[in-house]
């Protein structure tokens, strides 16, 4: 399980510094990838990443395009990777510019992944969010939380 929220950088050569709370589940590799439902990268083990592709070939992709668009958004994005010796990942460049990471990364343990996010878009989609009390009860009421 991955929980917590740290604030990192990239280094000259767009290598980012896992957590290292996250490292040990990480060291046998990982699976990056765009988020699509966010402007932030994934960032999962290898064995989460089985599982979460193997739901996705099984819908229903030559059907129904959504499924199509969700099937390139992931997959064609995805690079596996393997920390080095000193637990750092190297972000490509098209993975950065989709996220609009620049330097400052916020790395967000979600559970069975990690998010990755541009510390502006963190404090905008995630944390503005939240502090709205309306939105926050409501929302919270309906999961029944």
């Amino acid at each position: 399980m991955f929980l917590g929220e740290y604030a990192h950088n990239l280094d000259d050569k767009g290598r980012l510094t896992i957590p290292a709370k996250f490292r040990d589940q990480l060291m046998a590799g990982l699976v990056v990838t765009r988020n699509p439902s966010s402007n932030c990268l994934l960032a999962m083990p290898m064995d989460e990443w089985e599982r979460i592709s193997a739901q996705v070939r099984q819908l229903p992709a030559l059907t129904d395009p959504r499924i199509g668009l969700l099937r390139r958004a992931i997959f064609s994005a995805a690079e596996d990777l393997k920390p080095d010796k000193q637990g750092r990942i190297l972000i490509s460049q098209r993975l950065r510019d989709f996220a609009h990471i620049e330097t400052e990364v916020v790395v967000a343990g979600v559970d069975n992944h990690i998010e990755l996010w541009n510390p502006q878009m963190w404090d905008a989609q995630v944390l503005a969010p939240l502090q709205d009390e309306n939105l926050g009860k409501d929302f919270f009421a309906e999961l029944g939380v």
